[in-house]
Parts: structure tokens; C-alpha cells; sequence
């Protein structure tokens, strides 16, 4: 039981993990974005708002997509993890589901 809880919450962690990571990058691109966006076709633009905004936008639109992201990012991790303890065991990748 101690096992599959500490599979579980390892699992949990890591989910959390990409999640908050894809939310930082968005967020980080969002204001760079915004600000190159208000620098190159504003005259006089508010770098504090146009960074404000640039995170809003960033992590809103990342937030939509970290979720799934990192929940297919978790089963990819988890395939690899599989495959590497079946050719540790020394069956061969391609037979497992043979």
C-alpha cells in the first residue's frame, strides 16, 4: 500500500510539475511578446502595462493547454520508464505486446 501511494503522489508531483513549468513559459513568452509587440508598433506604449498584459494573456492561454500537455507528457514518461524496466528484465521491446 506504501508503495502504490508513493507511485501515486510521485505521479501527482510530476503532473504538477509540467503543469506549473508550461504555465511559466507561457507566461515569461507572453511578455516578451507583448513588449516586443508594443515597442515595435506603439509610439508611446506602457512597458508596465504591455508586461502586465503580456503575462495575463501568456498564462491564460498556456493554463488552457497545460493540463492535457503535461498529462501526455506524464505518459510519455511513464512509456519510457516501462520500456527501459522491460529491457532491464531482458525481454526485448518489441515482444511486449506479442
Amino acid at each position: 500500500m506504501l508503495t502504490f501511494m508513493r507511485s501515486a503522489l510521485r505521479w501527482v508531483f510530476g503532473w504538477a510539475y509540467y503543469v506549473c513549468l508550461i504555465c511559466l513559459s507561457g507566461a515569461v513568452l507572453g511578455v516578451l511578446s507583448h513588449l516586443l509587440w508594443g515597442w515595435c508598433f506603439y509610439d508611446d506604449f506602457d512597458p508596465v502595462y504591455m508586461t502586465a498584459l503580456g503575462y495575463l494573456h501568456g498564462l491564460k492561454y498556456a493554463g488552457v493547454w497545460a493540463g492535457g500537455s503535461a498529462l501526455v507528457l506524464c505518459v510519455i514518461r511513464a512509456r519510457r520508464e516501462f520500456l527501459e524496466k522491460q529491457s532491464l528484465i531482458g525481454k526485448d521491446a518489441y515482444d511486449v505486446y506479442e
